[in-house]
């Protein structure tokens, strides 16, 4: 699996590697992410290319992402547990597939990039007097995967609509 990483994003993290195809690709598919500011915090997202589905973290330092492939590969299985309630033969199927992370420059996806922006704005309009550091990263990413998409996905794919919830999509991209 690669992700994608924004220059921001990139500088953040010091650790690109050149684009290298996997040698079985990804049932999710390529995953684009970029560094967002919110109350002078730092917070990153991270969105799929095939379902829109989207992972945020919140306050984030940079000495706490030393090794981001696993920390990213947990963040997102925490995520999916609370969203969709995995069983527990899907949990071992997504760690196989999250094997191998490779962590790269933008391909500049427009539709992804587009779509990550938008929230980004939901996230920083939405931001309440309590601040950034109140945030729960479990409920605020529900609430962005809960939320309907405008993007066109791929055309293979059985949700190929105007508007969509990523996280039905995922749900059918897991099962």
């Amino acid at each position: 699996m690669t992700i994608y990483c924004s220059k921001k994003l990139e500088i953040f993290l010091g650790q690109t590697a050149p684009i290298i195809n996997p040698s079985a690709p990804s049932i999710f598919g390529d995953w684009n992410g970029h560094l967002f500011t919110v109350d002078r915090k730092k917070c990153l997202i991270f969105m799929n290319s095939r379902t829109c589905y989207s992972i945020v973290f919140i306050n984030v330092q940079k000495k706490n992402l030393k090794d981001f492939g696993p920390i990213f590969k947990e963040r997102l299985i925490t995520q999916l547990e609370h969203d969709i309630k995995l069983i527990e033969e899907q949990e071992i199927r997504i760690r196989r597939d999250l094997a191998n992370i490779i962590v790269t420059k933008s391909n500049n996806d427009k539709k992804i990039i587009g779509t990550m922006n938008h929230h980004i704005e939901n996230l920083k309009f939405s931001n309440d007097a309590a601040g950034v550091e109140k945030w729960d990263e479990l409920r605020v990413t529900e609430t962005l995967n809960n939320s309907l998409v405008g993007t066109k996905i791929l055309p293979n794919m059985k949700r190929n609509r105007d508007f969509f919830m990523p996280i039905e999509v995922m749900m059918d991209l897991i099962k």
